[in-house]
């Protein structure tokens, strides 16, 4: 069975700000990276456990193309002093990289995203660090969370 959310590494407000900044698109983002979107049963069990963990993530790339621009993930680890070093390291279940979308064109479409992976315009060596926490993010939470942020976009 596939749950109906996603498990998220959300970036403290700090390095959203800094994320940010690179920002050259319509719809900006920079807040979350996503580990497990609509994870099935042993995903979900498994970062279930892991939620509220504090998390480091280290980038190494920043890709863009007509359509969209991020920050690409190489490493992530979360904070247990119990665990071994690669125990703690976390990894994205789903299809594609882990990555920071900065921010993109307005109407684009996920699957369209793709693209920046395979089909960059601009890539650059960009090496350095974020830090978040691990969430769940429900879908209804989310509607609500993209409708705020939406209607705050328009005021702007």
């Amino acid at each position: 069975m596939n749950h109906n959310g996603y498990f998220a590494v959300k970036l403290d407000k700090s390095w959203q700000d800094v994320i940010t900044r690179s920002a050259t698109m319509d719809v900006v983002r920079g807040d979350h990276i996503t580990l497990a979107y609509k994870p099935d049963d042993i995903a979900f069990s498994r970062y279930t456990k892991l939620v509220g963990k504090r998390v480091n993530a280290y980038i190494d790339e920043y890709r863009k193309n007509e359509n969209i621009e991020a920050f690409f993930v190489t490493d992530m680890f979360y904070d247990s002093y119990r665990l071994t070093e690669s125990e703690k390291r976390l990894e994205r279940v789903d299809e594609g990289m882990a990555h920071i979308t900065v921010s993109h064109k307005k109407g684009l479409k996920p699957k369209e995203a793709s693209t920046m992976f395979t089909n960059p315009t601009y890539k650059k060596q960009s090496i350095g660090y974020v830090e978040g926490t691990l969430e769940w993010i429900d879908f209804k939470k989310q509607e609500t969370i993209w409708y705020e942020r939406n209607n705050n976009q328009k005021k702007w």
